[in-house]
């Protein structure tokens, strides 16, 4: 995010109208990173005392009822303000260095309200143990490692909202937004593996109940239609070099390229 002076800590620190926008950022920034992990362990049952198949449920039919009006939900709010619009009309009522930081702490309470009020279906489809089991449980653990290193990739900071606060408030200088199309690492072999990590945690289960499956399918059906979203605006941004891209690298899931287009993929310079 770049390095601050003394003297800029100084003059932050006795400044009001910079150390409070920036404070609450980086609340928000804690907030998603205490968020995000604990949406994760939820979805695969893990650890926590309510998760998508504990705690006392409904019956069957009330039950799906209301998930689905939460899946809604959270992929309204998560859908609706991503979009270039909403953000236009978000800068008009907040400062643009905390316009990214307004819509990760609204996701982070879309998140909190969706596992919160989620109803377990504990009616079980499938029940694996043994190597079936470990590859399934290794499958969660996978997407959750691949999410990190997704958001790392796309710049963690700025995806968070913490940079754009830091060189708005702190630096005092524009937001140096990364103009350039991501095709490293990961992004060599998929183009959303971000998305493809969180596939990966709400499908692979070694125990999947009816509930599991509705959050699944639900979930799914909000990265696809997200994923159709952001592409057109990716188009619209870099043009003829994401075609070129789209046209060699998979949506979600690898598949074999040849060496030559591997090669072309490689050699695109520009970054998300």
């Amino acid at each position: 995010m770049g390095l601050i002076a003394p003297q800029q800590i100084r003059a932050v620190l006795t400044d009001r109208r910079r150390l409070g926008p920036f404070l609450v950022a980086l609340i928000v920034y804690a907030f998603a990173g205490l968020t995000v992990p604990l949406l994760l362990l939820f979805a695969g049952g893990w650890w926590l005392p309510k998760t998508i198949d504990t705690e006392p449920h409904l019956s069957t039919v009330p039950a799906v009822v209301i998930n689905v009006a939460l899946l809604a939900l959270f992929g309204l709010q998560h859908s609706g303000m991503a979009r270039p619009a909403f953000k236009a009309f978000l800068t008009r009522r907040v400062p643009e260095p905390l316009e990214r930081t307004a819509y990760i702490a609204m996701a982070c309470l879309a998140v909190w309200v969706l596992c919160l009020g989620w109803q377990p279906i504990p009616q079980t489809i499938w029940s694996a143990d043994g190597v079936v089991g470990g590859v399934l449980d290794a499958g969660f653990w996978l997407g959750f490692v691949l999410v990190y290193v997704a958001t790392l990739l796309l710049n963690h900071f700025h995806l968070l909202g913490l940079s754009q606060a830091y060189r708005g408030y702190v630096m005092q200088v524009p937001d140096a937004t990364s103009d350039r199309l991501q095709v490293h690492g990961p992004y060599r072999l998929v183009r959303h593996p971000l998305m493809t990590g969180l596939l990966l945690c709400f499908w692979c289960a070694s125990t999947l109940t009816v509930g599991h499956m509705v959050w699944a399918a639900g979930m799914t059906a909000y990265i696809v239609l997200g994923t159709v979203l952001e592409e057109r605006d990716l188009m619209a941004r870099f043009g003829a070099a994401y075609r070129r891209y789209a046209a060699e690298v998979p949506a979600f899931f690898p598949s074999p390229l040849s060496a030559s287009a591997r090669a072309r993929v490689g050699r695109l310079r520009v970054t998300r």
